[in-house]
């Protein structure tokens, strides 16, 4: 016994002798600490802390930064915004303005050409599915101003479009662009010496149903053949600073035209290649004109305050101030510009290459061939590849540690993200940063930030002092070698907007300074230094986030996919740019935690701590503001939904009628889904979908256009009602003919049908064969390849608003075994897009409701786009 208390008294003599060894090494380690004078303090950190929020402060500034109005000038050679905007206002009161309506005929007061054109096209998948596209009738009112009586041989093209979603007054989408353009006229009628070439003034009638007019313009057009460029002006949002987001066809002296010309140039590769992607929801005139019409222009966008595009709230007075004078003086000049420019002449024997642009923080813009941007990527890769590779063979563990911990803070940023993302939604819903961006910093770019920093901060503690500026060089090269790879991929794959991560590269000169001895040891010039040389490639950082933010967060009211990812996304973007630039200072700071506390238990708690922080924020927050919408008369940030009252009738395949109803649909746009809009969460009467087809993807829903992709189950309720609508004239279709054949090279069986449909002037048809045939061929368009299935789009403008189309389609066989009786299942769904019988008293009602409400609660405040359908589905 005395043995086993003599074994346990030895026992805690050896623990307390290990304890006070590693007392003794902490407290010498804190005596190195306080003496090496390299390490940085506190107070650095307090500037780090104050640079990097006055970078994100002046970025948001010079983001939203617009010029004053101006008057017009005795010498009438200024664009003037108070005129213009006068313009503006009258023409925005009009009301709304679809094509075909009585308000978008009665605008037609330019008496210089009006063309009246008829045709059909194809859209390619990009904003829609896909569809193809038949239009009668739609105008165009065209004027040209040249100097001397006979006309130039060479033109450039404005265009706008004067048509207005069916529901919105289109205060900027396009009439801001339209009185933008009536400013231009009566600057060059005043001052003829500045045509050097003639100028087209295209203000275009069908932009909304789909880029019908630009299309009969381009291609049909008498003046057609003698334009060398355009400039489309278009809006996706009210005012702000306006963005070229696309340009070309390649055709560099353009591009160089605006850049060089325009007073306040914005511009960024990134927006042409994102949109080119099809990621942003939106198409305009330029893709007509470009592969249409085989001609290059420019394509600019005011894309702020995105909130009321195609809403009712889309009027003149909510245009940012001062937008249209920037934009005025930025067209007027490059215009100009344009007209002298000896390319102009002949633009397509000139080399055709890709650029790299963008402006730095609106203050200037930078632009330079992609080759010579290949150049640089790959001679600053090769270096950092060079760098790390030699600090690999000089210190391979610290530079194997380096990497272990630089990983562990991306992971950590990876986790507290997708934690944050996860929790938000179930906690608080999507969509709370909707009105106020500034939550979607405290969400995600806080937590990335703080976690990011902390957790370095315990593995830097769990080091040696000795070695830490060592290890701190070693974190710096690995970020570097990280930025290559992305920017490997992006040069590999020729995608311009590398340039982002060239210029994150920029600190390779500190890592070439000292391999080389050169970079001083001071922690002050040091941590001076490292953020001079990290301020061009976190500037942009924080640039591009806010812009893509101020663009994307009101598209997220538009799109039924989760947001959450993508503004965290965004976000993180510019959180993981400062902390992993910084991870080498990091490193090389003063810590007084010791390493036996800074461990795995400490990282989890940490993260914990950092989440838990945050929701509590949220909490407190989501408390003052339960609704992500705000109803303000200046400023309003609604719910977008659409509502379709519908005549449904359907017949079987037995030509027997199965279903005659009317019903109400009710669709959200945004990822909160249906249930999100009051009157419907408390009605038990709306019920999800059920097909009544089987093999309609269209599911019987009455889409104008095929979009049926950005939509789901959550997005979508209906019920029946009781109100059955009566149209004067209801929809038919008529099967002319149905002509059976054999196929002689395969010995497959075909079907060619001739359809009589008649509607209203905007006609959506859903053409679906069952399953073993497929569609080869119709009078509208030849698909390259068999469809399974395929939607048509017919639009006319006639003063009754009642229009019929005759088509063909013709199916064939994808089996040998015997034609079924009626194997084609086709529906028509003609809207009421404006007229007296473009809304029923049910939908009034509810648009008067919703008025009512918005004002008191936040979860009222909705907009809606609403109008009668008359639907029928028959099998032939």
């Amino acid at each position: 016994m005395s043995s086993g208390i003599r074994r346990r008294h030895a026992d805690e003599q050896k623990k307390n002798v290990e304890e006070n060894e590693q007392n003794g090494e902490n407290e010498k380690i804190q005596r190195e600490l306080e003496k090496d004078s390299s390490l940085l303090r506190p107070f650095h950190w307090k500037f780090i802390a104050v640079f990097y929020l006055a970078l994100i402060l002046g970025a948001s500034f010079l983001h939203k930064c617009l010029p004053e109005p101006k008057d017009p000038n005795k010498e009438e050679t200024q664009f003037s915004e108070n005129r213009a905007v006068k313009i503006l206002h009258e023409l925005s009161g009009y009301g709304w303005k679809p094509a075909g309506s009585y308000n978008y005929v009665d605008n037609l007061r330019f008496e210089i050409d009006t063309q009246y054109v008829s045709g059909c096209f194809d859209i390619p998948a990009h904003d829609t599915e896909g569809m193809n596209i038949c239009y009668r009738n739609v105008s165009n009112v065209i004027a040209r101003l040249g100097k001397g009586a006979k006309k130039d041989q060479i033109s450039v093209l404005l265009n706008c479009h004067y048509d207005s979603w069916p529901t919105s007054n289109a205060g900027s989408d396009d009439l801001s662009s339209c009185a933008l353009m009536l400013e231009l006229i009566r600057l060059y009628s005043k001052n003829p010496k500045l045509l050097v070439h003639d100028v087209i003034f295209l203000f275009n009638g069908a932009e909304e149903s789909s880029l019908l007019a630009a299309h009969g313009f381009i291609t049909q057009h008498s003046w057609r053949h003698e334009i060398r460029a355009f400039i489309n002006l278009e809006a996706s949002g009210s005012g702000g600073r306006e963005l070229l987001f696309q340009a070309g066809p390649a055709n560099q002296w353009l591009l160089n035209s605006y850049l060089e010309a325009a007073i306040h140039p914005h511009c960024s590769v990134i927006g042409q290649e994102v949109f080119q992607s099809g990621v942003y929801p939106g198409d305009t005139d330029f893709r007509i004109f470009r592969d249409h019409g085989r001609v290059p222009g420019l394509d600019l966008a005011f894309v702020q305050n995105g909130y009321w595009w195609h809403t009712e709230f889309d009027t003149s007075e909510r245009i940012t101030r001062g937008s249209l004078q920037r934009a005025g003086e930025n067209v007027f000049h490059t215009l100009n510009h344009l007209l002298n420019s000896p390319y102009l002449e002949k633009p397509n024997e000139h080399s055709d290459r890709k650029s790299v642009f963008f402006d730095f923080l609106g203050l200037f813009v930078v632009i330079y061939p992609l080759s010579f941007a290949h150049f640089l990527n790959m001679t600053g890769i090769i270096t950092i590849f060079g760098l790390v590779s030699h600090r690999f063979y000089k210190s391979t563990f610290l530079t194997l540690l380096a990497l272990r911990d630089y990983l562990l803070t991306l992971l950590t940023i990876a986790i507290v993200l997708k934690a944050m993302t996860f929790m938000s939604l179930f906690t608080y819903g999507a969509l709370r940063w909707y009105t106020r961006h500034w939550l979607a910093l405290v969400a995600y770019g806080l937590p990335s930030v703080w976690a990011g920093l902390s957790v370095q901060g315990l593995l830097s503690a769990r080091l040696n002092p000795r070695v830490r500026s060592d290890y701190g060089e070693c974190l710096e090269l690995i970020h570097l070698t990280f930025l290559s790879g992305i920017l490997l991929i992006f040069t590999y794959y020729d995608v311009a907007s590398g340039f982002l991560f060239a210029l994150l590269l920029i600190p390779v000169t500190k890592s070439l300074a000292s391999f080389f001895g050169a970079w001083p040891n001071c922690p002050t010039i040091n941590t001076v230094l490292t953020l001079i040389i990290s301020f061009p490639g976190c500037a942009m950082a924080i640039y591009t986030t806010e812009m893509l933010l101020s663009i994307f967060i009101p598209i997220m009211g538009r799109s039924s996919y989760n947001p959450e990812p993508v503004v965290s996304c965004f976000v993180s973007f510019s959180a993981g740019c400062i902390v992993l630039s910084l991870s080498g200072l990091v490193a090389k700071s003063r810590n007084s935690r010791p390493m036996n506390e800074a461990g795995i238990r400490e990282i989890v708690y940490n993260l914990l701590g950092v989440l838990l922080v945050t929701l509590s924020v949220l909490y407190v927050f989501s408390s003052f503001w339960p609704s992500p919408y705000r109803f303000d008369e200046t400023y309003p940030t609604a719910k977008r939904t659409q509502f379709f009252h519908v005549n449904q009738i359907f017949y079987d395949r037995n030509g027997q009628l199965s279903t005659n109803e009317t019903r109400f649909y009710a669709i959200s746009h945004d990822y909160r889904g249906a249930e999100d809009i009051p009157f419907v969460k408390n009605d038990p009467e709306y019920t999800g979908l059920q097909c009544h087809y089987e093999n309609n993807p269209w599911c019987e829903v009455p889409f104008l256009f095929p979009t049926k992709s950005r939509l789901n189950d959550r997005n979508i309720r209906v019920r029946v009602v009781d109100e059955h609508l009566k149209f004067k004239h209801p929809v038919k279709i008529l099967g002319i003919s149905k002509k059976h054949s054999v196929d002689t090279s395969d010995g497959k069986g075909t079907i060619e049908y001739s359809f009589s449909v008649i509607g209203t002037g905007q006609i959506s048809a859903y053409v679906i064969p069952d399953t073993t045939w497929l569609i080869t061929n119709t009078s509208v368009t030849q698909p390259k390849v068999p469809q399974e299935n395929m939607f048509l789009y017919f639009t006319c403008s006639v003063p009754n608003n009642i229009c019929e189309w005759i088509f063909k389609i013709k199916i064939k066989k994808s089996t040998q075994t015997p034609s079924d009786e009626k194997p084609l299942l086709v529906g028509i769904s003609s809207h009421h897009l404006h007229g007296p019988d473009m809304q029923s008293q049910s939908i009034r009602n509810m648009i008067e409701k919703i008025k009512e409400n918005r004002v008191h609660s936040p979860e009222w405040t909705v907009t809606a786009s609403a109008w009668n359908v008359d639907q029928v589905y028959k099998y032939f």
